[in-house]
């Protein structure tokens, strides 16, 4: 307790560094399936119901329940209570992981009965490079079918009724429908970049790897088309880093960066690799963020392209805005019991966006300028078009 008080970053601050050390110390564990470190555990003990619930906000729950199950002494345990949950929230995800592998396999079935040949994009994809699949936290399915037959295929599984939504609504960028309860995003085009250059940089370099640089991996039965090691890498962090931008990214994220950098380790041309980051305007981020993936997640040195130690102080701030504003942003504090009025919801929104950006202009000024012009545009469109 005096330890506490004479901290000087305070005791709720200083808390939090406790839970965050814990919940690193339990992620890595899982990741590189080693023990638990117990040097962090040394000074203090586990507030495990405040490192479930930091976990739980950055979908990397199942991680650290992998660790916490088998904590060595002298760690002290988890209660039998947390367990319980514990095991029970795992068996979910483990039969979600079931139930995804199955809509994938369909969904691809279906659309090379068109013939096209989907691309599976991130989720289940990704989730073959952890130790298990079933340690990455089920999200959504996301296939690529390209620009000439989107409007087609959308067509098709409305016609199927995949869709939930009353209105047969395609969006510029991807196609929302549902199978078996599964949401899947039908991918016009794999992103778009903020700024115009980079854009069609972006898009021009993204169509040539998606239709012909591919790999096929097996699920549920299934072989699918999944992109190129080197196109996995920068895709993964672009859509990363979109997320931080726009408003928050989870802990999930990051470690689908690191998986996917120590499974490609050796098929990767690093030389390219910069070129196309550097083409995208996205180099000076990845090296920004590369401190986390050594220093916080274990990714070892030489299996981080471009990592640099100068930028570890910046990489500090970057975690914790990450771990302040969990998964999409969704636990920040300025986003939290938001006003009923809808034009003070709209306010308030614009207060939050325009502090974050604020924030993080020095890290990137172009790239964060050309998203902060793009949510003013589209906020003020929306406002527009409800009053």
């Amino acid at each position: 307790m005096d330890r506490e008080r004479r901290h000087p970053k305070g005791n709720n601050e200083y808390h939090a560094c406790r839970i965050n050390g814990h919940l690193f110390a339990l992620v890595r564990a899982s990741l590189w399936q080693t023990p638990v470190d117990p040097q962090p555990f040394i000074s203090c003990t586990p507030d495990w119901d405040a490192i479930g619930t930091l976990a739980t906000c950055h979908t990397i729950a199942i991680l650290t329940i992998e660790s916490a199950i088998n904590v060595p002494l002298p760690i002290l345990p988890p209660s039998k209570e947390w367990l319980q949950k514990a095991c029970s929230y795992s068996l979910r995800n483990l039969r979600t992981h079931s139930l995804l592998d199955t809509c994938v396999a369909e969904a691809i079935a279906l659309l090379q009965s068109e013939g096209l040949t989907p691309v599976l994009l991130k989720g289940q994809a990704y989730a073959r490079y952890y130790p298990r699949p079933e340690l990455r936290q089920c999200g959504d399915i996301d296939l690529y079918v390209g620009e000439e037959a989107y409007r087609h295929i959308c067509e098709t599984v409305h016609r199927l009724g995949w869709d939930s939504q009353k209105q047969f609504f395609p969006t510029e960028k991807h196609y929302g429908c549902y199978l078996h309860g599964v949401h899947i995003e039908l991918h016009r085009i794999a992103a778009r970049l903020p700024l115009p250059g980079a854009n069609r940089r972006f898009q021009a370099w993204s169509r040539c790897q998606l239709s012909s640089s591919l790999r096929h991996i097996n699920i549920g039965g299934k072989d699918i088309a999944t992109p190129s090691p080197l196109f996995d890498v920068i895709f993964v962090f672009l859509h990363m880093y979109h997320h931080f931008i726009n408003g928050g990214v989870g802990l999930r994220h990051l470690c689908d960066w690191v998986m996917l950098l120590h499974a490609h380790k050796d098929d990767i041309n690093r030389q390219e690799l910069q070129e196309q980051l550097r083409s995208f305007r996205l180099l000076r981020a990845w090296r920004i963020f590369t401190p986390i993936a050594v220093h916080y997640l274990g990714l070892p040195e030489m299996e981080c392209p471009f990592y640099s130690a100068e930028y570890s102080r910046k990489s500090d701030r970057i975690l914790a805005m990450i771990l302040r504003e969990g998964n999409f942003g969704r636990y920040a504090a300025s986003t939290s019991k938001l006003p009923r009025s809808l034009m003070h919801r709209k306010f308030r929104s614009l207060l939050h966006y325009s502090h974050r950006s604020f924030i993080l202009f020095p890290f990137d000024p172009l790239t964060v300028t050309a998203y902060y012009c793009g949510y003013i545009y589209r906020g003020t469109k929306r406002v527009l078009k409800e009053m």
